[in-house]
């Protein structure tokens, strides 16, 4: 499994080239770094043969939300990545959801800050650059396992100046944070992310947010949004009754935002959750469809599963939020909290039963990992809410969690076919505790959907997952399958391919991925990835 100078042609395959075009059998000659030919016809020369009948050849596919640019530094740990390979993932859009592992200010007293305080500490090297130019000399001194283009984190970067203070920005931070975002993308970053339900994203004032998306504009990069709520009933807003949704009111918001300053907006994950919020599905993607047919520059993201990986204080609001810790132990606001909760819960139809324990971040409470929170209230006798809260106090607030009942299979199956929407896993692998299965079957599971369940042609799925990505976030040489493209590429056994995690059994290896070339070099041979080997670039 390691590079060789000889020329190698992939020969008689099915050949979907990524633009959405429909498949034709032929050939394709991969000549180092980059694919020389695609072609119906036979292309002559020596190389080395692997023969492809009945099988179907794509480029490699793009995962478009991702949060690898945290793990890929940990050249310790390269198996962290191993199950993004081996869906045939080949290049990550990290940054997402206001976290980045670069663009810090330099010499930020805020570090440690930063380091302690993601959803990644416990697979993440202490961070030893700062902006975004030395992040990726790190990375290419180190090598790694994939490809990489990233998004400037606003959460990441806020905290570099002013650490998790929740008060608005003076006009000198504000314009420190401007500074540190234009420089993030002018060293390489294909926009901004923000994560309006993490601290410190969840502080950002309306003329912050509204600044930023002027300059995402004037640079010509994209916004990507983690919305302030992704339910009926969330604790951003206030609980009116008969009031309008809370997601579509976060919903309104960004596409306000987008219409007003012209940027060019992704909507994070749209999800929905609890079962009382999927029937704002239709109205939510009318307010979509409407901004599109207005002009809006919009596209959204979505994956294959009805469960998504996030941190545990991601349900709390931000008054809570902007005291912590010492909210955790405040007896006033943990009341009003559990009020909170109770009422949301019961108008939402979700609750401690569906929130499950990946990483508990604590020695004690790790027995707990993979188990539901209302489980483990009666295991250990306490009631659900408290807890909940034990669980925050001991991890400082950076348990990890999987949500189900995200989201409906009908849901699921709408927002794979929408013509907006691109496909991401939103994923990464822990180091220890229960995995997302999005970490290990996502893009299978996609082919799958699709394949069996006739949701999409092939060539529609492989595009969404490939060359629309790769047009989106102006990726511009890879995504696509021809001449003068970067040799990322995937041979896979279209009728086999198969997600086979399941709730109990969540890092399954796929099936029918059976080899993937990053950068013309084979990383996945027979369905089994190499980790040592680092042939990826920052693009």
């Amino acid at each position: 499994m390691t590079s060789d100078p000889k020329p190698i042609l992939l020969k008689n395959g099915f050949i979907i080239d990524g633009s959405g075009s429909k498949g034709f059998k032929g050939n394709l000659l991969i000549r180092g770094k980059t694919i020389a030919a695609v072609s119906r016809q036979e292309i002559p020369g020596p190389s080395q043969v692997i023969d492809c009948t009945h099988k179907t050849i794509t480029p490699g596919f793009i995962d478009m939300h991702s949060h690898n640019d945290w793990f890929l530094p940990n050249a310790a740990r390269p198996e962290l990545t191993t199950p993004f390979t081996e869906q045939g993932i080949t290049t990550f859009v990290g940054g997402n959801c206001g976290f980045s592992a670069a663009g810090l200010k330099q010499d930020s007293s805020f570090k440690e800050y930063i380091e302690e305080n993601n959803l990644f500490k416990t697979g993440t090297p202490r961070l030893e650059w700062a902006s975004m130019a030395e992040y990726g000399a790190h990375l290419k001194t180190k090598g790694i396992t994939h490809n990489l283009s990233t998004l400037a984190g606003h959460g990441t970067i806020r905290a570099s100046v002013c650490g998790g203070n929740p008060a608005p920005l003076t006009p000198e931070q504000m314009k420190e944070v401007l500074y540190l975002l234009e420089k993030a993308m002018d060293e390489g970053a294909k926009g901004v992310s923000f994560g309006f339900q993490y601290a410190p994203g969840i502080f950002a004032q309306k003329e912050e947010i509204k600044q930023i998306a002027d300059l995402v504009k004037r640079n010509a990069k994209i916004l990507t949004v983690h919305q302030k709520a992704y339910s009926s009933i969330s604790a951003t807003y206030p609980v009116m009754p008969f009031g309008k949704a809370h997601n579509l009111i976060a919903l309104e918001e960004m596409l306000n935002l987008a219409r007003e300053t012209g940027v060019r907006l992704q909507l994070s994950h749209l999800i929905f959750v609890g079962t009382k919020t999927w029937k704002t599905f239709d109205r939510a993607m009318a307010l979509i469809d409407r901004a599109i047919t207005d002009g809006v520059d919009l596209m959204l993201d979505t994956y294959a599963y009805h469960c998504g990986a996030s941190i545990i204080t991601v349900l709390l609001p931000d008054w809570f939020m902007a005291k912590a810790p010492a909210s955790y132990t405040d007896k006033t606001l943990i009341f009003k909290v559990r009020l909170l909760a109770a009422l949301s819960f019961r108008l939402l139809g979700f609750g401690f039963k569906d929130i499950q324990i990946a990483s508990a971040v604590h020695g004690p409470f790790n027995q707990f990992n993979g188990m539901f929170l209302s489980d483990i209230a009666k295991a250990r006798k306490v009631s659900p809410f408290k807890n909940y809260m034990d669980f925050i106090r001991q991890s400082h607030g950076t348990a990890r969690v999987l949500m189900h009942r995200y989201t409906s299979p009908k849901i699921v199956d709408e927002l794979i076919r929408h013509k907006a929407s691109l496909f991401m896993t939103d994923a990464w692998a822990e180091p220890d505790g229960l995995q997302n299965p999005a970490a290990y079957g996502c893009f299978p599971k996609f082919i799958e959907m699709t394949r069996d369940r006739q949701l999409l042609t092939c060539e529609q799925v492989i595009h969404k997952m490939t060359g629309a990505s790769a047009r989106r976030f102006n990726i511009r040489d890879r995504g696509i399958l021809k001449e003068g493209k970067a040799s990322d590429i995937n041979i896979l056994d279209w009728d086999r391919v198969r997600d086979n995690t399941t709730l109990e059994n969540t890092d399954r290896r796929p099936s029918g991925v059976e080899s993937v070339f990053i950068n013309g070099v084979q990383v996945v041979k027979n369905g089994r990835a190499d980790p040592t080997i680092r042939p990826g670039l920052v693009i």
